[in-house]
C-alpha cells in the first residue's frame, strides 16, 4: 500500500508495563505494534513518546542507572501540597496510585523499555525512533526539584499579576546554586546557571546513555510560561504590557540558545494551547526567531484542548497559523489527537468523542500552501494516548482511532480549499520587534478569526504571507477567497491581494483601520474618523445570516475597545470610492461602518471590523480575571458577520437555529480529486446547516438534503460528519434531493452516484482527473454529456448536466 504518512507517533506512560522483566516488556511492546498496526502500516516510520514521569526525571538525573525515579504512576493531581493549581483540589482529585502494586522503576529499566521499544519496531521492518518528555507543570508526578530544592524556577500567576493559576516551569529562570551531584553537572549546580544550559546538559546525557532519539517539550514549555491561558507577561486582561516586550523576547531566546549549545538531539515542541498571534500578545513569544534559529525540529500541532474546552475554533486557528511557516530545515507538520490521558479520569475517546472522528477529520483537513501552489496536508500524527489512566491498551481505541485516521487519509487536501487564510507570522513578529506596542493587534486579530470559525467559516487552508505573492501568481488560489488580517498588510502584499481582485478574485480584510498601514486603508477604501465607539452598540446588517424560526436574532453589538484593536472608528470615505457598506454600528445618532464591500477590477475587496468575542471580568478575591464570552443570546456575534460576508463571493454558510444561543458548526471544506469535503463538528444537532457553492448548491454523499428557494441546500447532520460532495445543483424549484452512492454497473465501472428530486436542474458533476469511462443517464435515459475515455486522458474534471428533471445517474471508471 501506500504510505501516506512519514511517520506514526505512539505516546505512552509506563502504565501498561505489569514488570519490567525481559519477557514482560517484549510482551507489552508486542501488543501495542500489534493494536496499532492498522496506523503503523500508513506510515515510514514510527516513534513511541514516552511518558516516564513530568521530566523530573531528566532534572534528578545523577548517571546512575540502578538508580529509582519517580514516575507517573497516579491518577489525579500532584503535588498538591505545594499549591501549585491556584485553587484548592478536592480530595477525590488528588493523586492516587493507579494501583496497589505499581512497580518500582529505574533508569535501567526505563532504558529496558526503549532497547524494546526499537527493537520490536526493526523486527517488524518498521523504523522506529523514541522520544523522551519534559513537562513543565506540576501534575504528573511528585517533584521535589521543581517544589522543594529549585521552586525558583517555577512560574506563578501572581508574580506578573493575572492572579493564581497553574504554576509551571518558567523556560528562562536561573538556578540557584545547589551541590547535589546531576549528570551534567557532577559538582553540583553553579548559582545563576541557566535552566536552558542545565536542561541541556542534562537532557544530553540522559537521552544518550537510556538510547532516546528526541526530545519532547510539553504544555507550551520554551514559549510561554502560562500555557493554558490567554494572559500572560506581557497581557493581564487590562493592558498589554509593551514595555516587558523586549526583555521577555531577549530572555526566551536566551534560554533557546543556551538550550541547543548544549543539547544536539532533535527537540519537538506542543506549544500553547493558542495562536502564534495570541502568543505574542500575551507572552511576547519570538517564534520567528525561534523557527529560524533552527532550535525545533517541527511546529507545535493543534492543541488537545479542545475535547476539554470544546473550543475546536482555538484548535484550528492555532494549528494553522503554527504551521504556516515552517521551522528551518522542516519539511512538514503534525497532527495530534487526544485519544486516552494516562495522568487523569477522562478518556476522551470514549467520554467526550463518544467514539466519533469529527477530531480526526477536523485536522486531517487542514493544509498549508507552498509557494508553488502546491499543497501540504500533516505528514505526522501523534496518538496522545495509547494507554488509559488505569494502564490499559485498549485494542478497541486502536482499531477504531487507527480506521478513522485511515479515512482522513484517504481523502487528504490536494488544492487549496475555497478559503484560504493569508497569515502574517513574519510581519506580526517583526513588528513585535520593532515596535512593541503592536502586541495587541495579533492577540485581537487571532481572536477574531478564532469567533469566525466557531461561527461556521470554513477556513483550513492557510499561506505564509512569504508564499503568497508567488502562490497568487502560479494560479493555484484562482477562485479562492482570500482572507487576511488588516495588521499584516503592507505595501508588497497590499499589491498581491489587489492583484488578486483585479483578476476576478475575492479578498475579506478584517481589523482595525486605525492603525493599519495606509495602502491597506486604500485596499479597502474606508477613512478614519477621528472619534471612535465602543462599548453596547446598536447593530445593523443588509447581509443574510443564521435565523431563528419566528424570532430576531440580537441587534447589539459588545465592542470592547481594549481587546478589539481600539475602538470602532472606519468610515465612508467622501469620495465614496465604490465602497458599499454592509454593516454598521451606532450609538447616539453617531454611525460607523464595520462590514463593507469594494470593487476591485474584476473581483471584490471586503471587510469586517471585528470585536473580541469575550471580555474579563473584575478580579475575584484571589485577584483572578475569568474570560467570559459574550451571550449569544443577547449579544450580536461578530464572528458570524465574517462568516455572512462571503457570500458576496457566492461562497454561503448559515443555520437554522432553535435559539440564537444554540451551538453552530465547526467545520472546514477541502478539495481532494476534484471533489469538495465537508468535515465538522455539529456541538448542537438540532441546528440545521445550509450551504451555498459559488458552483452550485452542494449535495453531500449519501445524505438527504431541501433545496431552498435562495438556492442553497439545508442539512440536518450529526455531530461529526465527513462527507463528500462531487454534485451541485442549481434549481429554482424548492424540494427534497436526495443524493446516495449506488452499485457501480456495468463490470468495469468503479463509482456510481444517484441523484433524486430534481426539477429543471442544472447538475455539475465534479469527477476525478484519471477518468475512464463515464456514463450519465435521467431516469434511464443516456445523455449526451457522457464520454469515454481511455487510460492516461486528462479529461475535464467538471461535467455540466443542464435541464434535468427526475433521477441522474452517473457512473465512472476510474484509473
Amino acid at each position: 500500500m501506500t504510505r501516506s504518512l512519514r511517520r506514526a507517533n505512539l505516546e505512552t506512560s509506563l502504565k501498561p508495563f505489569e514488570s519490567f522483566t525481559d519477557a514482560a516488556v517484549a510482551a507489552t511492546v508486542g501488543r501495542v505494534f500489534d493494536q496499532w498496526r492498522t496506523l503503523l502500516e500508513a506510515a515510514e516510520e514510527c516513534s513511541l513518546l514516552l511518558w516516564a514521569s513530568d521530566g523530573s526525571e531528566i532534572l534528578d538525573w545523577s548517571g546512575d542507572l540502578d538508580q529509582e525515579f519517580e514516575w507517573a504512576r497516579f491518577i489525579g493531581f500532584n503535588n498538591v501540597e505545594h499549591g501549585p493549581y491556584g485553587e484548592e483540589k478536592e480530595p477525590e482529585r488528588v493523586a492516587l496510585p493507579y494501583r496497589r502494586d505499581a512497580p518500582r522503576v529505574t533508569y535501567r529499566d526505563l532504558a529496558k523499555v526503549v532497547a524494546a521499544f526499537r527493537a520490536e519496531g526493526t523486527a517488524r521492518g518498521i523504523p522506529t525512533q523514541v522520544g523522551a518528555t519534559f513537562d513543565p507543570g506540576p501534575e504528573f508526578a511528585p517533584s521535589s526539584f521543581k517544589f522543594e530544592r529549585h521552586p525558583e524556577v517555577v512560574a506563578r500567576g501572581e508574580d506578573v499579576g493575572i492572579g493564581p493559576i497553574i504554576a509551571m516551569v518558567r523556560h528562562f529562570s536561573e538556578l540557584r546554586a545547589d551541590d547535589r551531584r546531576y549528570a551534567g553537572f557532577p559538582d553540583g549546580i553553579p548559582d545563576g546557571t541557566s535552566f536552558g544550559e542545565f536542561l541541556g546538559r542534562q537532557s544530553r546525557d540522559f537521552l544518550d546513555r537510556l538510547g532516546f532519539d528526541y526530545l519532547w517539550l510539553s504544555n507550551g514549555f520554551g514559549f510561554s510560561s502560562y500555557a493554558w491561558s490567554e494572559l500572560g507577561e506581557s497581557f493581564d486582561g487590562v493592558r498589554f504590557r509593551a514595555e516587558r516586550s523586549g526583555e521577555l523576547r531577549r530572555r526566551a531566546l536566551d534560554f533557546w540558545r543556551d538550550l541547543s549549545a548544549h543539547l544536539d538531539h532533535p527537540v519537538q515542541v506542543r506549544g500553547t494551547n493558542h495562536t502564534a498571534g495570541i502568543d505574542i500578545g500575551a507572552d511576547s513569544v519570538p517564534a520567528l526567531e525561534i523557527y529560524e534559529g533552527g532550535h525545533i525540529s517541527s511546529p507545535p500541532p493543534n492543541s488537545p484542548w479542545g475535547p476539554l474546552n470544546e473550543d475546536f475554533g482555538i484548535e484550528l486557528s492555532g494549528f494553522m497559523s503554527r504551521i504556516a511557516l515552517l521551522p528551518a530545515g522542516c519539511d512538514g507538520y503534525r497532527m495530534r489527537f487526544y485519544a486516552n490521558d494516562p495522568w487523569f479520569w477522562q478518556q476522551p475517546w470514549w467520554d467526550f468523542y463518544h467514539r466519533e472522528p469529527f477530531d480526526i477529520h477536523l485536522p486531517f483537513a487542514v493544509s498549508r500552501v507552498r509557494a508553488d501552489g502546491t499543497v501540504q496536508p500533516p505528514t505526522e500524527v501523534n496518538i496522545l494516548a495509547i494507554d488509559t489512566a488505569h494502564g490499559v491498551l485498549d485494542e478497541r481505541c486502536a482499531r477504531e482511532v487507527g480506521t478513522h485516521i485511515m479515512v482522513s487519509l484517504e481523502s487528504m487536501p490536494d488544492a487549496a480549499g475555497p478559503l484560504v487564510w493569508v497569515y502574517p507570522f513574519r510581519e506580526y513578529h517583526e513588528a513585535m520587534a520593532s515596535d512593541p506596542a503592536s502586541i495587541g493587534t495579533p492577540h485581537f486579530e487571532d481572536w477574531f478569526l478564532t469567533s469566525a470559525i466557531n461561527a461556521g467559516l470554513p477556513l483550513n487552508t492557510v499561506v505564509p504571507t512569504d508564499d503568497a505573492a508567488a502562490a497568487v501568481a502560479s494560479g493555484a488560489l484562482d477562485g479562492r477567497v482570500l482572507v487576511v488580517p488588516a495588521g499584516g498588510i503592507g505595501a508588497a502584499l497590499a499589491g498581491v491581494l489587489a492583484d488578486h481582485a483585479n483578476r476576478g478574485g475575492t479578498v475579506l480584510v478584517y481589523g482595525s483601520m486605525t492603525h493599519a498601514d495606509d495602502c491597506c486603508r486604500e485596499l479597502v477604501g474606508l477613512g478614519v474618523a477621528e472619534v471612535g465607539l465602543d462599548g453596547d452598540l446598536q447593530f445593523r446588517t443588509e447581509l443574510a445570516g443564521d435565523v431563528v424560526p419566528g424570532a430576531e436574532m440580537p441587534l447589539v453589538l459588545r465592542h470592547t475597545a481594549h481587546l478589539s484593536g481600539g475602538s470602532v472608528t472606519e468610515v465612508l470615505p467622501a469620495a465614496g470610492d465604490g465602497v458599499r457598506p454592509l454593516a454598521t454600528v451606532s450609538r447616539g445618532g453617531v454611525e460607523r461602518v464595520f462590514a463593507a464591500s469594494r470593487a476591485v477590477g474584476d473581483g471584490r475587496v471586503l471587510w469586517v471590523r471585528g470585536s473580541a468575542p469575550f471580555e474579563y471580568s473584575e478580579p475575584d478575591g484571589r485577584g483572578v480575571r475569568t474570560h467570559v464570552p459574550h451571550d449569544r443570546s443577547v449579544l450580536a456575534d461578530a464572528g458570524a458577520l465574517a462568516r455572512d460576508l462571503i457570500a458576496e463571493a457566492g461562497l454561503r454558510v448559515s443555520h437554522e437555529l432553535r435559539t440564537a444561543a444554540s451551538g453552530r458548526a465547526v467545520q472546514a471544506i477541502h478539495r481532494h480529486d476534484g471533489a469538495f469535503w465537508f468535515s465538522g463538528y455539529l456541538p448542537d444537532t438540532t441546528t440545521r446547516i445550509r450551504l451555498r457553492l459559488p458552483q452550485g448548491a452542494p449535495l453531500l454523499q449519501h445524505t438527504e438534503c431541501w433545496l431552498g428557494a435562495d438556492g442553497a441546500t439545508v442539512h440536518q447532520l450529526p455531530k461529526s460528519f465527513h462527507l463528500e460532495c462531487r454534485v451541485l445543483v442549481e434549481q429554482a424549484t424548492p424540494g427534497m434531493l436526495r443524493c446516495r452512492e449506488v452499485a457501480p454497473f456495468p463490470a468495469h465501472m468503479t463509482r456510481g452516484t444517484r441523484v433524486s428530486g430534481l426539477v429543471d436542474a442544472t447538475v455539475r458533476l465534479l469527477l476525478p482527473a484519471e477518468l475512464g469511462d463515464v456514463r450519465i443517464d435521467v431516469d434511464g435515459v443516456p445523455r449526451p454529456e457522457s464520454f469515454e475515455g481511455a487510460p492516461g486522458d486528462q479529461r475535464p474534471r467538471e461535467v455540466v448536466v443542464p435541464g434535468v428533471t427526475g433521477t441522474l445517474t452517473v457512473m465512472w471508471q476510474e484509473h
